[in-house]
């Protein structure tokens, strides 16, 4: 029998599942969006926004500075989160190249590039742990199961291949529904597939 306490348990991982799965498809507004050399940035202060809101108790720890000779630095943060009572962490590393005077070769500021080197990192952090901004760093995983109207239509198409003698066919199509080859991202298709099959057995007998 299911305690209440493994409900709640159950409950909370569920709740944090969907949340997570709510803000990994929310759309990153393109005025906090910046192309960089070909690559796009989300901004800080937006990010540190979802942050709060989403998950309002946090802390970031700097683990350890490096400096990889005179060219970067290297920088390892620990970003935990609590939710529903139960505490998270993820270990980021992000680099940050250290500017330098091209005339006398001296350091620009070497302080804010250790400051970029750790805005870098607790990005990192923010997105693989909370999934902020998954849309911008193609992290999003979209959904492609089939739901209950998708499946009852393929279940009528099997019917019909029945019906004019391709059970085989049919057979194969219930097993890709089983194994998820037939899904949301190839519905149309396979079912333009399967009408064009009824319809030149229907034609042949």
């Amino acid at each position: 029998m299911e305690t209440s306490i493994m409900k709640l348990k159950k409950d909370a991982y569920r709740g944090i599942i969907d949340k997570h799965d709510f803000i990994s498809q929310s759309k990153t507004p393109s005025v906090y969006i910046e192309n960089k050399q070909g690559f796009d940035y989300v901004d800080e202060a937006y990010m540190r926004h979802v942050l709060n809101k989403n998950f309002p108790i946090w802390s970031w720890e700097i683990k350890s500075y490096e400096l990889l000779g005179d060219h970067s630095i290297i920088v390892q943060g620990r970003l935990t989160i609590e939710e529903s009572g139960v505490v998270r962490y993820f270990d980021a590393v992000a680099s940050h190249r250290i500017a330098k005077n091209r005339q006398s070769g001296d350091y620009v500021d070497i302080g804010n590039d250790m400051k970029s080197a750790n805005t870098d990192c607790f990005k990192v952090a923010v997105n693989r742990l909370c999934n902020i901004a998954d849309d911008v760093y193609r992290k999003q995983i979209k959904d492609i199961t089939l739901d209950s109207k998708d499946i009852s239509k393929l279940d009528d198409y099997c019917k019909k291949l029945c019906q004019v003698g391709l059970d085989d066919v049919a057979d194969k199509v219930q097993q890709s529904i089983d194994d998820s080859k037939i899904n949301k991202s190839n519905l149309s298709s396979s079912l333009i597939k399967l009408d064009s099959l009824i319809d030149k057995q229907t034609k042949e007998k």
